[in-house]
């Protein structure tokens, strides 16, 4: 990554500023080809943002709760979204689309998350189970229940052939699709984990923690290779930019931090939110970052991390140090990189506040939101999946009539 030929690196700059939620926004996603952003809400809707101009949103507000997780498909044909009231839903991403809802766990469910080739669903819940969906008749294959307590999320990894966890028993579990064994778990004595991530590479995971901290661990070698601590509350959400060599998070500080992980520190404190930064998210190609929180707010940003160069760094921090800003150097948190064994009592992280700046006050707030109910056709998919599951729990008596039969002959 080189910088600018013309002078320093180019900064990360807010693009987009959206309201339109009642309530805090819990997750945020972007579609595949990056022109479309789903936010879910504790006001019980999904909206669909579109980043073209004059283009309209779409308000999805089918569940009867907040609704705590979104995800599109790899080919952005779908989305599913996570209730409070126990329910996932999967639907067309467009005003007069295909849906489909059933009861996944018996208490609320947290996250969702689509696999590499779309074929598969994944879902977390406080019944502290997860569990594996086939996408296309909503049909349960198996369930990850090792946990001890509520599950606040589960991911893919990016070949499809691992499962990230972490639960309210202060554990980040990893399960093996193929077998369904539980192949590495990890433990943090401190606080339990709020939010997972997989790197790009599939080798490792960022754990995002209720004890203000940020920690990386390398699964196949079983290790914590880098532990960071640059929020002053607890961190909700974490996002590695497709390169692998920076990581977003959001905390309850109100704050957005980007971390350079090849040398191992912060390099931007973002601003622009007034309460708690509970999702954060990169497009595909890493050009853009989105943002969103209690406040309600959805900031989308351009990253310009294409043009970071990390030897360039300290003179740039110094440079917006010793500016009009003196706030841009703050001396209040720390950062320890376990691969280089060293810790720094002041991070040297450029601060940048978006809220004077033109995109910040021309706030997209006139748009035209579309309502759009799903229940129309939620009660046949509804159906169907509890047709399945019926279906399944017959052939597995059966099986075990079967067995017994052949005992007693015996």
């Amino acid at each position: 990554m080189k910088g600018d030929k013309q002078g320093l690196f180019s900064d990360p700059a807010l693009e987009r500023h959206f309201t339109g939620h009642t309530g805090g926004i819990t997750q945020l996603r972007f579609s595949p080809e990056g022109t479309q952003i789903a936010t879910s809400s504790s006001d019980a809707s999904v909206i669909l943002w579109n980043l073209n101009q004059a283009a309209r949103c779409i308000r999805f507000g089918s569940h009867s709760s907040a609704v705590n997780g979104v995800a599109w498909s790899p080919t952005g044909n779908l989305v599913a979204s996570a209730g409070h009231d126990r329910t996932v839903k999967i639907w067309e991403p467009k005003v007069r689309g295909v849906s489909g809802e059933f009861v996944a766990h018996s208490k609320p469910v947290r996250s969702v998350d689509f696999d590499n080739t779309g074929h598969l669903l994944l879902t977390a819940s406080d019944d502290k189970s997860v569990k594996l969906w086939r996408v296309h008749r909503r049909q349960f294959i198996a369930s990850f229940a090792q946990q001890t307590n509520w599950v606040r999320s589960a991911k893919f990894s990016p070949n499809g052939k691992l499962v990230a966890t972490v639960s309210d028993d202060k554990s980040l579990r990893i399960y093996d699709i193929e077998s369904g064994e539980c192949v590495r778990t990890f433990t943090e004595e401190r606080a339990a984990p709020r939010q997972v991530a997989w790197h790009p590479w599939g080798n490792m995971v960022a754990v995002a923690l209720g004890c203000n901290r940020i920690k990386i661990f390398d699964v196949s070698a079983s290790q914590l290779l880098q532990l960071y601590v640059v929020h002053s509350a607890p961190v909700n959400d974490v996002a590695f930019h497709p390169s692998g060599h920076f990581l977003l998070s959001g905390s309850d500080d109100c704050t957005i931090r980007i971390l350079d992980l090849l040398e191992g520190r912060p390099i931007y404190t973002l601003k622009g939110h007034t309460d708690a930064v509970n999702a954060v998210a990169f497009t595909r190609d890493g050009d853009k970052f989105a943002t969103a929180g209690n406040d309600r707010q959805l900031l989308v940003w351009q990253s310009n991390l294409h043009t970071y160069d990390a030897s360039q760094f300290e003179a740039k921090s110094a440079m917006a140090s010793s500016g009009c800003d003196t706030s841009a150097v703050s001396s209040s948190s720390s950062k320890q990189s376990l691969l280089s064994g060293t810790s720094k009592s002041n991070d040297l992280s450029i601060r940048i506040d978006p809220r004077q700046s033109l995109a910040y006050q021309l706030s997209d707030d006139n748009f035209q939101v579309v309502d759009v109910s799903l229940e129309s056709g939620s009660e046949s998919c509804s159906c169907s999946a509890q047709l399945d599951e019926i279906t399944r729990l017959l052939g597995l008596i059966d099986e075990r009539v079967r067995r017994l039969e052949g005992i007693y002959s015996l």
